[in-house]
């Protein structure tokens, strides 16, 4: 029985030192890529002050990697997050279903960031034009969230760390991310996410537009 037990411990202790990392993948910002199209989307306000502001998000396909990259410019800082195709997939099903449960009215008023799953991305990010350009790989988690008296379909970044400053004996760590849509600016991403709509792209194009739209009361 001793030895069965040290077996097992054994075997056990081999099966979760050998299980998979999980998946990640990163983004060569000088790769080719093509404009996809432009949306929007709201950000907390500076030192969460005041209510959500909208600003615009230039969207780029990089066909090498095939990641969608959305580039927009927060508190002077340059963002670009980037998206592979099971993320897109994922930000795709999940809009989906945030749509019929927004219908069907049963979105609860608890904290639901990451209510449908939690996916790997990669951001980059430069402080100033004159900082070094970081990145590192991420989690992203998509939900939904009570802002403002309205109700938003959410994706939550959490922290990146820049692996090549730690490698110079410096930590630099990007924020906790989170980018609110209403209906219209998240089924206008979701289309852009579109693996149909990234294949046809085979030179730079003009945007989609995407115009303003009012918050979601629910």
């Amino acid at each position: 029985m001793k030895y069965l037990i040290l077996l097992i411990t054994a075997f056990l202790v081999y099966s979760c030192s050998s299980s998979p990392p999980p998946k990640t993948f990163s983004v060569d910002l000088a790769s080719p890529h093509y404009e996809a199209g432009d949306a929007e989307a709201y950000f907390d306000p500076f030192f969460s002050i005041g209510s959500l502001k909208k600003y615009p998000v230039n969207v780029y396909y990089y066909p090498n990697e095939d990641a969608v990259g959305l580039q927009f410019n927060i508190q002077y800082v340059n963002c670009n997050q980037f998206w592979d195709k099971t993320g897109r997939d994922a930000f795709i099903a999940a809009f989906k279903r945030y749509q019929e449960e927004y219908e069907q009215r049963k979105l609860t008023g608890k904290k639901n960031r990451n209510a449908y799953g939690t996916v790997q991305g990669f951001f980059t990010w430069k402080r100033s034009p004159i900082s070094a350009q970081a990145r590192g790989n991420t989690k992203i988690e998509i939900g939904y969230l009570f802002k403002d008296k309205a109700v938003f379909f959410t994706t939550t970044q959490g922290e990146a760390i820049d692996g090549d400053q730690i490698s110079r004996g410096r930590n630099q760590t990007s924020p906790v991310l989170l980018m609110y849509f209403t209906r219209a600016q998240a089924e206008s991403l979701a289309a852009l996410f579109s693996q149909e709509h990234l294949q046809g792209l085979g030179r730079p194009a003009a945007g989609t537009g995407g115009g303003a739209a009012d918050l979601d009361g629910y």
